[in-house]
């Protein structure tokens, strides 16, 4: 990861922290500054971020990523599959195709496919620290997207073209993994409620055909 990095700053949400925004709105507007990515975690700036969660065609597992232990914000954890920062002027689709190819090695991800696989926007706020970085306050809108994958996930089948990002994968039970969540499981990046609840329904409620948003891999 780049701490020199430079995010775009958004004005914070109207609808409170942690509340889910219309789908896929650019309701929450710029305020004209941008900002290295150490500063913004430091001073509690509104970014935008992506969040693609890779899950098999029938709803029974998913892929986890492993973060790395130099991660500024919760290092050796469990997260989302594929997630990466909006940085300074580049778009919000082009970023999750890009983050898919240099974290899980998904070369072959359009951005028809993923524009097809938008699910949600919440402006999340969560804090922490780091033994290496210190405290942190991480406040982004994070667009989710649900790609699907026809047959079985295997952790194998992916790998990270920037190892410092990311140690490794598990695949895991959907339904174990929001129970985890749910219990505030450590080893797992917290989410919210809303988060949970709306990651639920988007997996639960997609095209299990898997129709425009279905990745081969």
């Amino acid at each position: 990861q780049d701490l020199s990095e430079m995010f775009d700053l958004y004005h914070p949400p109207t609808s409170g922290l942690n509340s889910i925004i219309s789908s896929f709105s650019d309701s929450a507007a710029k305020n004209g500054q941008s900002k290295s990515r150490n500063l913004v975690h430091k001073d509690g700036d509104w970014h935008r971020s992506v969040h693609i969660w890779v899950v098999e065609q029938d709803n029974k597992h998913l892929l986890l990523q492993r973060r790395s232990p130099g991660k500024d914000t919760f290092p050796n954890c469990l997260d989302v599959s594929c997630a990466g920062h909006v940085t300074s002027g580049d778009d919000v689709d082009e970023t999750a195709v890009r983050e898919l190819e240099e974290e899980l090695g998904m070369s072959d991800i359009s951005i028809d496919r993923i524009k097809e696989a938008r699910a949600f926007t919440i402006a999340a706020s969560i804090q922490g620290q780091t033994p290496s970085h210190g405290e942190f306050i991480c406040q982004e809108y994070q667009e989710v997207y649900i790609l699907r994958k026809k047959g079985k996930l295997r952790a194998t089948d992916f790998a990270p073209m920037m190892e410092e990002e990311v140690s490794g994968f598990e695949v895991a039970s959907v339904k174990d993994v929001f129970i985890r969540l749910e219990r505030k499981d450590e080893e797992l990046v917290p989410r919210s409620l809303a988060y949970i609840q709306a990651l639920t329904a988007a997996i639960f409620s997609t095209n299990q055909e898997g129709k425009g948003n279905t990745s081969k891999q």
